[in-house]
């Protein structure tokens, strides 16, 4: 197949990942002419004015934007004729990145429902798509068991243990189901699939998401520093004298994790897409931005700058130094907010500072 007839379809293009994958496609990774149309899927409105996106870079290049497409109604022939309705040429898409999940609060119902939601994309490509090549989807630790109190498994976590989980814990994680539902989608299809496995994902997003942790220390840091009246002048000046404790306590300042930029989670998911043979048959990678993991007491300083704040230790003093921060003391009142408990409770500042699209923050699915 020529390289001017990909064209790749991004479910859950408003998502931190989903978001990245349109945005590196749209700067012509990994090179100009690999893709020659874009469509992006979303459940919740999004104007292409307001996403931040590049406009295409070539002639050559083309993005639709597709909104309320709802992947949880009917079965896969009902999205199929949605599709075939709203995307222009569905039937030349080559990949498809899916990116798409609704947090339900029972754990074993939110994996019917992803699973749901997936099967329908599936079954609808199957019946839409003959060329289709590759279908990449992310998973998480989650699928590690890092859920389970004290964990499942000892770090460092490898790919093969996801075969290993408890039969009471997989069955609380959309993953395995994933798994399982693709292999059999695939069997006898020309196209083939892989999972990408993140830990802490650093992203953007147009209309927010409870999974951005960049949202969620951008809330708190912003009100933090405006609540005890650090001005942006001082801050562009590097005169940081407020402190701000690490908002937890010390294991979990001291707990390792791998964050991970959405870009580079994008960027190998595309490559992985143009290499079926290689990254194919259902294969599992991990990813993150550098091999070595890091902690929170490690970076917490360096977040804490950012809003010209001085970041230190947890408000804990039987525990001395921690990661060479001095133990830090909450003012009264704030004690015992947690970092979304001090969002809630000042989040109309951020209406009242003409911010209102600061507080976006709501359901997963995108």
């Amino acid at each position: 197949m020529g390289e001017k007839l990909r064209h790749a379809i991004v479910f859950g293009a408003s998502g931190l990942i989903g978001w990245a994958v349109v945005d590196q496609l749209l700067r012509l990774y990994p090179e100009a002419g690999t893709f020659s149309k874009i469509t992006a899927v979303t459940n919740r409105k999004v104007k292409i004015s307001e996403s931040h996106w590049l406009e295409p870079r070539t002639d050559r290049l083309s993005l639709q934007l597709i909104s309320d497409i709802d992947l949880r109604r009917g079965d896969g022939a009902t999205l199929a004729e949605s599709l075939r309705r709203a995307v222009a040429d569905i039937h030349t898409v080559t990949q498809v990145f899916y990116l798409a999940f609704t947090s339900v609060p029972d754990s074993v119902e939110e994996v019917a429902t992803n699973r749901h939601m997936l099967q329908n994309v599936i079954d609808a490509h199957n019946l839409l798509s003959p060329n289709l090549q590759f279908v990449a989807f992310p998973g998480g630790t989650r699928g590690y068991g890092i859920y389970s109190l004290g964990g499942v498994f000892t770090p460092p976590l490898t790919e093969d243990m996801v075969n290993n989980l408890p039969p009471d814990y997989a069955e609380t994680v959309a993953y395995p189901a994933y798994r399982e539902l693709l292999k059999t989608a695939s069997e006898g299809r020309k196209w083939t699939w892989c999972e990408v496995c993140p830990d802490a994902i650093i992203g953007f997003t147009p209309n927010g998401s409870q999974f951005s942790l960049a949202l969620h220390w951008a809330q708190y840091l912003s009100l933090y520093a405006h609540n005890h009246g650090v001005r942006p002048s001082s801050q562009q000046a590097g005169k940081a004298s407020i402190e701000v404790p690490f908002p937890g306590n010390v294991a979990g300042a001291n707990s390792l994790f791998s964050p991970v930029s959405a870009t580079k989670v994008a960027r190998f998911m595309i490559y992985a897409s143009l290499h079926p043979n290689e990254c194919g048959d259902g294969q599992l990678f991990n990813i993150a931005d550098h091999e070595m993991p890091c902690t929170y007491g490690d970076i917490w300083p360096r977040l804490a700058n950012w809003f010209g704040l001085v970041g230190v230790g947890p408000p804990e003093d039987s525990q001395g130094q921690i990661n060479s921060l001095k133990v830090g003391e909450l003012p009264e009142g704030e004690r015992h907010l947690t970092p979304g408990e001090y969002i809630s409770k000042h989040r109309d500042i951020f209406t009242q500072r003409g911010r209102e699209k600061a507080v976006n923050s709501g359901a997963a699915e995108s």
